[in-house]
């Protein structure tokens, strides 16, 4: 049991940036603190190698409509402020391709978009471009994008998500939002699992404040997975005890689960320790640790698997 308590991971989402300074104004963005090391490439490399992460999916993000806001608040014309900003997220997504290319058996990428900022043209250019790069699927964040992911203005995401045969990770949770329409509420996610079967999607956080529907879901769906971004801090700093967090692992299905920390926003090393000291059977943490990242993402098995 050494051994596979020992195996090497994949974490299926982290949001590495080009620089420190670009970490820095990523968290600063969010409303959080400038991150404890540099959250770049080299430094994931080096933390990944220590911990045991054979492999890093690199998550390129942007909350795009607060950045346009803010620069029409200062004064900028708003078409002129979109393609700034947009430019800036294609620029983002073409850095992400050029890491992995940089180090392709350690690292994966997807495709960030915005179908509320780009035309369906441009999402389909960014996407081809990118996938033909190496990116392996999409991105989407229905809380920052102002929509449902059932909305219309979404259906351009899993249009191109079925042309292509990519997965698409999503942002998704209840928790957090202020009074309104909580955008990215799990339940919102059915209809475009209906008709959509042939996509897979992967729901990030567990569904943070919806677990318990998430697991409807994947009950429901083959094709609906989630990850364990942000959700497997300590106990003693606001996460669940061992035995919830298994129950709730085994609740949506082990293997529709894959491991994901979110770094820099948490340690990756703290996060791969705890998922390897839960007490799941082999085979579980093989799944969620491993097995189901490779199989979603069409990305080689590490050495070990």
């Amino acid at each position: 049991m050494g051994g596979t308590r020992q195996r090497l991971l994949v974490d299926s989402h982290t949001h590495v940036l080009p620089s420190r300074a670009a970490s820095a104004a990523f968290l600063r963005g969010l409303g959080l603190d400038e991150p404890p090391g540099d959250g770049d490439v080299p430094e994931l490399l080096r933390l990944s190698a220590a911990c045991g992460v054979a492999r890093t999916m690199i998550v390129p993000w942007l909350p795009a409509q607060p950045m346009v806001e803010q620069k029409v608040a200062a004064g900028a014309d708003r078409e002129v402020a979109v393609r700034a900003v947009l430019d800036e997220w294609s620029a983002l997504n073409g850095w992400a391709t050029s890491a992995v290319r940089s180090a392709p058996d350690a690292l994966m990428c997807i495709v960030g978009l915005d179908p509320i900022l780009a035309t369906a043209d441009e999402l389909r250019a960014e996407v081809s471009l990118r996938l033909a790069e190496g990116a392996v699927g999409l991105k989407v964040a229905p809380r920052f994008l102002g929509v449902r992911p059932d909305d219309p203005a979404m259906e351009i995401v899993w249009q191109l998500a079925t042309e292509f045969g990519v997965p698409v990770l999503s942002e998704c949770g209840t928790a957090g939002y202020e009074e309104g329409v909580v955008f990215g509420a799990p339940g919102h996610f059915r209809e475009v699992l209906r008709s959509y079967p042939d996509v897979v999607i992967q729901l990030a956080h567990l569904g943070v404040g919806a677990e318990d529907d998430v697991a409807g879901l994947t009950a429901e769906f083959p094709n609906l997975h989630t990850d364990t971004s942000l959700r497997l801090s300590p106990p003693e700093v606001g996460g669940l005890a061992d035995d919830e967090l298994v129950a709730l692992l085994r609740r949506i299905g082990v293997d529709q689960v894959l491991f994901g920390t979110n770094y820099p926003l948490v340690e990756q090393a703290t996060y791969a320790d705890r998922l390897r000291s839960l007490p799941l059977t082999d085979t579980e943490l093989a799944r969620i640790g491993t097995d189901n990242a490779v199989r979603v993402w069409k990305v080689p098995p590490p050495p070990d698997a």
